[in-house]
């Protein structure tokens, strides 16, 4: 049996795969055959402290602990931080726009009021009689308001109140 052989047949038979290896090499078969049986010692791996072991052991459970609750609380302090300065933002813009508001409700209201007494002036019936005096225009004398007569309204209702178009023809061919 060639050295090839043995240590597949070890291998394959749960054998220790450390004491069959002999490296990552293409070994044809027919110099397989050839090549010696080497005993090699073997290699087992003790799980333990050793050197490595000792300065790879990194942060302890409760530093690990206390580094990870100190993240979720610097991140809830940011989101809380943000979240004011949201809630300040948009209360800054509504006291602006409610500044802006009664700024322009001041403004109509003087509008407003200064409408009225300008009304309330061109209202002034000795005013308007004086214009009317300083355009030539005089009020109608009861002799002149006496001779107006007004032909009487052909325009009909009927008995709800409802204009009537047949009625008011009617009353229009009868005149």
């Amino acid at each position: 049996m060639s050295a090839y052989t043995a240590s597949r047949s070890r291998v394959a038979g749960r054998a220790s795969f450390a004491a069959g290896y002999r490296g990552a090499r293409y070994v044809p078969t027919s110099v397989a055959e050839a090549l010696p049986d080497y005993d090699e010692p073997s290699i087992a791996v003790v799980p333990g402290a050793g050197r490595r072991a000792q300065t790879q052991q990194g942060l302890s459970a409760a530093a690990l602990t206390l580094a990870k609750v100190c993240a979720v609380v610097c991140i809830a302090l940011a989101v809380i931080a943000v979240a004011r300065v949201a809630i300040t933002s948009a209360a800054a813009s509504c006291a602006l726009e409610t500044r802006e508001i009664t700024q322009k409700i001041d403004t109509a209201r003087s509008q407003g009021n200064e409408l009225e007494v300008a009304q309330s002036v061109l209202a002034n019936p000795t005013r308007i009689k004086a214009q009317a005096m300083a355009l030539g225009m005089m009020a109608p004398s009861a002799a002149y308001s006496e001779q107006l007569n007004l032909p009487p309204d052909v325009v009909a209702t009927d008995e709800a109140g409802n204009l009537s178009l047949s009625e008011s023809t009617a009353a229009l061919a009868a005149q």
